[in-house]
């Protein structure tokens, strides 16, 4: 009963509801006590593995059980320390007290227990050197501390350690090196499994090589070390089965003896995170399953042969050559990985004996061509990693169709065409991770995707999907990407927990379900104190903005060239100025405007804009430019709606406003053109954009409108100014493009060191 009053907590009930005292046997043993075994009046066994009991352990307790064998309490959340008193239970030959809380050291008082067989202190809290007397534990066979913080010379304890048969000392903070010495012959000719991976180990491995030692050892895993120096050859070893030596600093080349078939009996060989160099031959083993080379220094060919291998991982090496050599491998291999290499070629489509390929990854080469057919009739292939490669061509619609693949990944090619998903007719579907990113496919999103209710995993950006995202896709997905493609419409909901980036850049047809919101709700765009300053500049990045495609240098020589066309132009209409528009300067002074000018410029008495606004018109020399005066309204027509009910789309995550917050900003014009009238609109955060109101039959279709604004809003350049979103409004007049504003001088004075000849000043048009 002092066990029960220790434990806290016991959510299946078992101890709280069995242990009454008053249920006893006629011989004083507690009768149909859960966990609890009696012979002849005395507690021999003491089991209650994984029941969550939560508490503290008294040791003390159980000090006066004479008769106890059995002690095993694994799986729990029980603390405290081990008490001396446990020293006094010298008939205990199992011990048990794995996966719980337990702290501190091993008390010496242990070591008394001499028909201890099993001792299990693994995956707890406890620490410090390991008692030196260890050496009166004569009848320990298996013992695991491992997952603990236990630390010491690890030769020191191994020596110690007598008959034991089975030896854990993994994922603790041991030290020392394997130089084996006198007297220790005993226990390496008796042990049978030795983990002492993940500590601090260092020096070389069995530098006696020869020795006879290890005789009976089947597993050996040192890996997560500091070992140094050559591969042993183990052939002094002819039982061993598993050899795991993974994450140390091992160098030199690689024994061929290990993947010999008249070496040993060697079935797994993990060398895989050393700096091990030069090349691997054929393997010729037919024991060997499971060989990994992965993260070494290997080169040459890949292996002509690799016997009964199931799994083959020689990723993240320099091996070269042609790939297609792996139609010589055997039809037992069930993983290839060759990732992270310099290997060349295609897929070959002959390769038809891998019946058994559960996982084919090949990314980070230099594979190219089409992917072949028999890729598709593999029937129990899982996972595909073809990505990083130049690989081009369609993708194959059997592998969509295929029950048993959970993960594609074609991302960083070359692929074209559309995404071969089809209505499948089979309620299997694996399909977990799809990405096939960074290629060229075309085509609408298909809507066939959210049948696979299982996908946690997709990205399909920087192609040129169209269309919209379908509304079914899984609510368990995790991650989601399709930016960069020409997508349009609205995001579902359920997709709307994911980032920005996510969606954008690209896809400028693409609304959330807020900004659509926003959007149709918002109001009119009033523009006010207008003022015409030429800005050619300006007026050329953004009329560039519309017609040049990604080349900096083809925009720069646009910009020239309207440049010099508008001069041409100004000065052949001037000759006709007196004769088209009589207008004098004191007309224009005193604030009579002809109809089509004033019909011309937003703003003006006929256009709908608010009467509060302020109208102010710059031109030269006190009389505005004959050819702007004869412009009507038709010639320009530029106009502001009554509401804004499009779309409008920013490219830089760092400059967010809606419309309605353009719509209120006072705004000036800075110049006309035949493309439509340039303003300068002034944020309330104080942010200046360069708004410019494209002229009706500017813009064609929304699509190719989106698409050249997406190219355009990527280039950055010091000498131009980049595109930073644009609004499609419903009516054909309502197109606007939007720029930060930038005050420099006319572009005359970078082309030729002067300023135009004309001055400014401002007079009112009322």
């Amino acid at each position: 009963m002092e066990l029960k009053k220790g434990i806290e907590r016991d959510p299946l009930g078992k101890v709280f509801v069995s242990w009454d005292p008053k249920s006893l046997a006629s011989d004083g043993c507690p009768k149909d006590w859960f966990g609890i075994s009696c012979i002849d009046g005395r507690v021999t066994s003491i089991t209650l593995n994984d029941l969550g009991l939560v508490g503290e352990f008294h040791f003390p307790a159980i000090a006066g059980l004479q008769m106890l064998h059995n002690l095993s309490i694994s799986g729990n959340q029980l603390s405290g320390i081990i008490s001396k008193e446990v020293g006094l239970i010298e008939s205990l030959e199992s011990l048990d007290l794995s996966r719980n809380l337990f702290a501190g050291s091993i008390p010496s008082q242990l070591t008394s227990l001499k028909n201890l067989v099993l001792l299990n202190l693994s995956s707890n809290n406890m620490d410090g050197e390991i008692p030196s007397d260890f050496t009166g534990l004569e009848l320990l066979k298996y013992l695991d501390l491992h997952s603990n913080d236990f630390s010491g010379d690890v030769m020191g304890l191994l020596a110690q350690l007598g008959g034991v048969m089975y030896a854990d000392l993994s994922s603790n903070s041991f030290s020392g090196s394997l130089g084996l010495g006198i007297g220790t012959s005993y226990f390496i000719s008796l042990i049978q499994y030795l983990n002492i991976s993940h500590n601090n180990l260092t020096g070389e491995l069995f530098p006696h090589d020869g020795m006879p030692y290890f005789d009976s050892l089947k597993v050996f895993d040192a890996a997560n070390n500091h070992f140094i120096g050559n591969v042993p050859s183990f052939t002094f070893i002819v039982s061993l089965r598993v050899i795991k030596l993974r994450n140390n600093q091992l160098s030199g080349s690689l024994p061929q003896g290990l993947l010999q078939e008249s070496s040993m009996v060697l079935s797994e060989l993990d060398l895989s995170r050393n700096q091990i160099e030069g090349t691997v031959g054929s393997i010729t083993s037919g024991n060997l399953k499971y060989l990994n080379l992965s993260s070494n220094r290997l080169s040459g060919p890949l292996p002509a042969r690799i016997g009964h291998c199931s799994v083959i991982d020689l990723s993240n090496n320099m091996f070269t050559g042609n790939f297609s050599k792996i139609q010589s491998w055997g039809n037992y291999v069930e993983v290839i990985a060759v990732s992270a290499n310099a290997l060349t070629g295609a897929f070959p489509n002959q390769t038809t004996q891998f019946l058994r390929l559960t996982s084919l990854k090949i990314s980070s080469n230099s594979l190219v061509g089409v992917l072949p057919p028999v890729l598709g009739t593999y029937p129990e292939l899982k996972d595909i990693d073809f990505s990083l490669n130049q690989l081009n061509g369609s993708l194959l619609p059997s592998l969509f169709n295929s029950t048993k693949l959970t993960n594609i990944n074609f991302s960083f090619n070359n692929f074209t065409g559309t995404i071969p998903v089809q209505a499948l007719f089979t309620q299997n579907y694996s399909l977990e991770s799809l990405d096939l990113s960074h290629n060229a496919l075309t085509g609408n999103f298909p809507p066939e995707i959210g049948k696979f209710q299982n996908m946690v995993h997709l990205d399909l950006s920087n192609n040129h999907l169209e269309g919209d995202i379908p509304d079914d896709l899984p609510d368990t997905m995790r991650e989601f990407n399709v930016s960069y493609n020409n997508l349009s419409g609205i995001v579902p909901e359920n997709l709307e927990r994911f980032p920005n980036s996510a969606f954008h850049p690209g896809n400028f047809l693409l609304t959330l379900q807020n900004e659509a919101s926003s959007l149709k709700n918002g109001p009119n765009l009033s523009f006010g104190k207008y003022r015409s300053h030429l800005k050619s500049a300006v007026k050329a990045a953004l009329i560039a903005c519309l017609v040049a495609d990604a080349s900096v240098i083809a925009l720069l020589t646009l910009m020239i060239y309207c440049r010099i066309h508008q001069a041409r132009g100004e000065k052949a209409t001037s000759k006709d100025s007196h004769v088209k528009n009589n207008l004098s300067s004191s007309q224009i002074e005193s604030g009579s405007l002809p109809q089509a000018v004033s019909s011309a410029i937003p703003g003006s008495k006929d256009q709908i804009l608010p009467e509060s606004t302020s109208k102010s018109v710059m031109t030269s020399a006190g009389t505005l430019p004959s050819k702007n005066l004869s412009e009507n309204s038709s010639a320009l027509k530029v106009c502001s709606p009554d509401k804004l009910a499009g779309d409008l789309h920013l490219f830089d995550e760092s400059l967010k406003f809606t419309a309605e917050e353009l719509s209120s900003a006072p705004a000036e014009v800075i110049c006309k053109s035949c493309h439509g009238t340039l303003y300068k609109a002034e944020l309330d955060s104080g942010h200046v954009l360069a708004v410019r109101w494209l002229k009706e039959g500017i813009a064609k279709g929304r699509k190719e409108f989106a698409r050249e604004a997406k190219k355009l809003g990527n280039i950055r350049h010091p000498n131009l100014v980049s595109l930073e979103g644009f609004y499609w409004g419903p009516r054909e007049h309502e197109k606007l493009i939007i720029s930060n504003f930038i005050d420099a001088p006319p572009l005359a004075l970078y082309l030729h060191g002067i300023l135009p000849t004309y001055r400014f000043h401002f007079i009112n048009a009322t």
